[in-house]
């Protein structure tokens, strides 16, 4: 019974003793990653130094505001950035020719189709085109669709300001062009291998977004110069077709003799797996049966 305290005190010990010791090399480990952070730290400033040293401007490092203000102030002025969408719904008396219809405004307008849909036949049959239009013949071109032959069920305009996001990557577009003359310029002076490795480090950076915003740039052209317009086709009441749907009593009969397949063949698997299956029911029946039966037998034999 004594040698327990002391057990307990010696545990308490060496537990005490681990805890410090895990202390002590975390501590350890966290000076040594703050003393490489800070070496990684100076040695990528010294090589932005080496670099600005060559006569790189700080413009690219921590923002040209004013070159930025000005390019911004000077597109203000250009054209405004509008994307145009709109659709139409027509029902009509025959698809086809509300197609050539819609192809005859195309070439008027200089509409190109980019995408057919066609689905269904006959009275189910429904189509959707997508076309785009330049953008300053939009409204003449959408009201000659209203006057296509037909119901218009739908029609619908959406109009999106795309103007000052435009204006942004404009702005940042050209700063870093100049940021890139400027890069090369200075690459052509530079003597170190250190220097030269540090000026096309920066030069690939901003190729790489001078790519992206000129990708976003295109985007934004190409859905401002051009409106995309949705046109749907559908039958209406007067081009349904009443003698469309031909009687075929020999499928008829095919169908017939196929479902009574498949009825048969459901009827021999139920019966297929109720075989299979029988002992598991049948078993325990007949074992509870026999002990009845024994339990009967045994009341008759006490009886007499």
């Amino acid at each position: 019974m004594k040698k327990k305290p002391l057990s307990i005190i010696i545990i308490a010990i060496v537990g005490i003793f681990l805890i410090v010791c895990i202390f002590a090399v975390l501590g350890t480990s966290r000076s040594l990653y703050i003393s490489s952070s800070d070496d990684s730290r100076s040695s990528m400033w010294d090589s932005m130094d080496s670099v600005g040293s060559l006569g790189f401007s700080e413009g690219y490092y921590k923002g040209d505001s004013s070159t930025y203000q000005n390019e911004t102030a000077n597109n203000n002025q250009g054209e405004s950035k509008i994307q145009k969408n709109g659709s139409v719904s027509v029902l009509v008396e025959n698809i086809d020719e509300s197609i050539e219809a819609l192809k005859s405004i195309n070439n008027t307008f200089g509409g190109q189709i980019t995408g057919i849909y066609d689905n269904g036949k006959g009275n189910e049959r429904a189509v959707q085109i997508t076309v785009k239009v330049p953008v300053e013949k939009f409204e003449a071109y959408y009201e000659q669709l209203r006057k296509l032959e037909g119901e218009v069920v739908y029609a619908n305009i959406t109009t999106v300001d795309v103007t000052e996001e435009y204006i942004d990557i404009t702005s940042r577009l050209n700063n870093l062009r100049n940021t890139e003359a400027q890069l090369n310029r200075i690459l052509e002076r530079a003597n170190s291998v250190t220097d030269v490795l540090a000026v096309q480090k920066e030069l690939s950076t901003v190729r790489g977004e001078i790519e992206s915003y000129e990708q976003r740039k295109r985007y934004f052209d190409n859905q401002t110069d051009y409106a995309y317009v949705s046109i749907s086709f559908a039958v209406d009441k007067t081009g349904l077709d009443i003698a469309e749907e031909q009687w075929k009593p020999w499928g008829e009969v095919k169908a017939a003799v196929k479902a009574l397949v498949e009825v048969l063949k459901g009827l021999v698997n139920v019966i297929i797996w109720l075989v299979i299956f029988s002992p598991l029911v049948l078993i325990p029946y007949f074992l509870i049966r026999h002990l009845k039966k024994g339990k009967k037998t045994e009341k008759t034999e006490k009886m007499v």
